[in-house]
């Protein structure tokens, strides 16, 4: 497969279904018809209420979903920066291994997260806490490409990362950094909307497949980055 083509078809498919989310939301907007936004929020979303409801597809169709524009861009812009370096190292085929299976695991951190863990959290520090089934949900590619982003920082732990696209980094601190910080806003219920818990998850996977799959065929001679 060729690798800029992969690439690029990654990065239309986020688009499309961007594209699928403004037209559902501008049919509801517009003429009050919520049957394309019900579909997308079914399928396109991860949560705990999907995961009970057997939607079990959303795990990775979320890792493909974004509904504001800032944040396709900055995923976007992230995925083809950091991408083309790591489809050169593994190639096409683990490359989108390394996108999907980032994607799922995300995803169920984040669900995961939601269900069990958050609902401690919470009764800690209100002295209550949601029904799972009745939190929102996460989309994005932000898991995926936190998993590429990893796996880059691991195998080039010397390369320059421009943080804010200002300040001049190693890339494994750079990892580092945001991943404690994730951590802080999960631990502390101050992460908002984002998904801090995905986020780890990706980071998590990132640095699994360059421990467990692509280091040890390094060693072995199997393999060159």
């Amino acid at each position: 497969m060729d690798p800029n083509k992969v690439l690029w078809s990654v990065i239309g498919t986020n688009m499309g279904v961007y594209l699928m989310w403004q037209y559902a939301i501008n049919s509801y907007k517009q003429f009050g018809d919520s049957h394309w936004l019900n579909i997308m929020g079914k399928h396109f979303i991860s949560s705990p209420e999907a995961m009970h409801n057997g939607r079990y597809h959303t795990l990775l169709t979320s890792a493909f979903s974004h509904k504001s524009l800032e944040h396709l861009g900055l995923n976007m812009l992230v995925l083809y920066s950091i991408g083309q370096g790591v489809i050169e190292a593994i190639g096409a085929s683990r490359f989108l291994i390394l996108y999907a299976g980032a994607g799922i695991t995300a995803s169920l951190v984040g669900v995961g997260y939601r269900k069990y863990i958050r609902p401690l959290l919470e009764k800690e520090k209100y002295g209550r806490s949601k029904d799972p089934r009745l939190m929102g949900g996460s989309m994005g590619a932000s898991g995926s490409v936190m998993a590429i982003t990893s796996f880059f920082a691991c195998a080039y732990p010397r390369a320059t990362f421009l943080v804010f696209f200002i300040v001049p980094m190693p890339a494994i601190a750079v990892v580092g950094l945001f991943a404690a910080y994730d951590i802080y806003q999960a631990s502390t219920l101050e992460g908002g909307i984002v998904d801090s818990a995905a986020h780890i998850g990706g980071v998590a996977y990132g640095a699994g497949y360059w421990f467990l799959r692509v280091r040890p065929m390094l060693r072995a001679g199997r393999w060159r980055v």
